[in-house]
């Protein structure tokens, strides 16, 4: 519960329910890519809606994804 109200308190600014800003992170995906000539891996963010984005952002979840 507490990281609900946290989540609510961050997003304000966004004018949106809790439930929808849930369902928007639900469906935000990280995808594992391999290079095919080494045994390099990347992760990638799958395309995002606007809502999708905007969340990302105000979450600053950017920070978690390496270069």
């Amino acid at each position: 519960m507490l990281f609900y109200r946290y989540l609510a308190w961050k997003c304000k600014n966004l004018y949106t329910s809790l439930r929808q800003l849930v369902d928007e992170l639900e469906e935000i995906r990280i995808v594992i890519v391999k290079n095919s000539r080494g045994n390099k891996i990347k992760l990638v963010i799958k395309e995002m809606d606007v809502k999708q984005a905007r969340l990302f952002s105000q979450l600053g979840m950017e920070k978690f994804i390496p270069d």
